[in-house]
């Protein structure tokens, strides 16, 4: 069985409720298509530590997240549209890159929104 772990931005708590994602993981459809074959578990449904006017601000507990994430060991992380800024050039947030990084270098398969595999030279970014 594959564990499969969605981050998602804490700021879209604001008007998401996660049922967009959830639904198409249990059906296996847009971006979990690719599982359509397989079993798949839900390992963590992971939001960022925040940016802006929300905000944890424990540091080591964002890196708590983290770890806890790896001993998960998932087959790959899928970073939701909501990580991207809400700005018009839709980039993503110093912040989420940070988490990016963090599980590139401990070489996770990492997939966005549109199905594209991240890589460490920070294609499709």
């Amino acid at each position: 069985m594959k564990k499969i772990v969605v981050l998602r931005c804490l700021k879209a708590e604001e008007n998401c409720a996660g049922a967009s994602c959830l639904k198409a993981f249990n059906n296996k459809s847009a971006y979990f298509s690719r599982y359509a074959d397989q079993e798949i578990e839900l390992a963590a449904f992971m939001s960022c530590n925040g940016c802006e006017n929300i905000k944890f601000s424990s540091k080591i507990g964002f890196n708590e997240k983290l770890e806890r994430i790896l001993r998960i060991r998932p087959d790959a992380v899928h970073i939701g549209i909501c990580c991207q800024t809400r700005t018009a050039d839709k980039r993503r947030c110093k912040y989420i890159l940070k988490i990016i990084d963090f599980f590139e270098q401990n070489e996770l398969k990492l997939y966005d929104f549109f199905e594209n595999i991240y890589h460490k030279n920070r294609k499709n970014r």
